[in-house]
């Protein structure tokens, strides 16, 4: 089952340094009204129990993290970030230009001179942005806005082991002060081998985003993020 980290870091209360403002869409013709996005402030403190994801099993080898998020312009800081129980971070998505995926196992690997590192890509250019990110064995793949496609080497361990009895930190990193908002929405899997199905409602793009475009094996689900932002575990499923 996929872990929902908004609930788990419990977004829909608004706790301090949250806040509802308009999503991704201004005018849906499937609702009534715009998408809801939640604001995320410097004055925000959310973490939780890494076991919170997964009570009952271990911290899946094989992820995908997926979100509609808008950094603040010019931002350089960690969306969602894992700590073990001595306080190392073992995965962080960051924002920011030519972001840098943080990943650590349990043996140490890959070193920090080996985070794979997605040049070119701007993720902190005050715009909304699908993302999609998927490990699987030694690969980590972006997918950006359902167009841009960048495969990494993940030089880990051949059964990597991410400890859950550290914490999960949402917005910032130790000491950062950035500011995010992310979209409301809802998820649900897809068959292996297709990228995310991201909605192509909104005024100004009426014909449906081009979703065929392969995924590395094993990477396959979707969904369209309206008020969850989840990390899955990946599973081989036939088309």
């Amino acid at each position: 089952q996929p872990a929902d980290l908004l609930k788990v870091l419990d977004f829909h209360n608004l706790p301090d340094g949250i806040t509802k403002t308009t999503g991704f869409c201004a005018a849906r013709r499937s609702s009534k009204g715009p998408d809801v996005a939640y604001r995320v402030t410097k004055d925000a403190q959310l973490s939780a129990p890494t076991k919170q994801l997964y009570p009952a099993s271990a911290f899946p080898e094989d992820f995908s993290i997926l979100t509609t998020v808008k950094a603040k312009k010019g931002s350089q800081a960690f969306l969602v970030s894992i700590y073990n129980e001595q306080g190392i971070q073992q995965i962080g998505l960051e924002m920011g230009r030519s972001p840098v995926f943080l990943y650590e196992d349990h043996t140490g690997k890959p070193g920090p001179e080996d985070y794979p590192l997605f040049r070119g890509i701007n993720l902190s250019d005050g715009k909304w942005h699908r993302i999609a990110l998927s490990v699987h064995k030694k690969n980590v793949t972006l997918i950006l806005d359902c167009k841009k496609k960048t495969t990494k080497f993940l030089d880990r361990s051949e059964h990597p082991v991410i400890d859950v009895n550290g914490i999960v930190v949402f917005g910032t990193r130790i000491l950062d002060e950035e500011v995010f908002e992310v979209s409301r929405g809802l998820g649900r899997p897809t068959p292996l081998g297709h990228t995310p199905l991201w909605p192509s409602s909104c005024p100004g793009r009426p014909q449906p985003l081009d979703h065929r475009v392969g995924w590395a094996p094993g990477s396959g689900w979707r969904c369209q993020i309206w008020g969850v932002m989840r990390i899955r575990p990946l599973s081989v499923t036939p088309l």
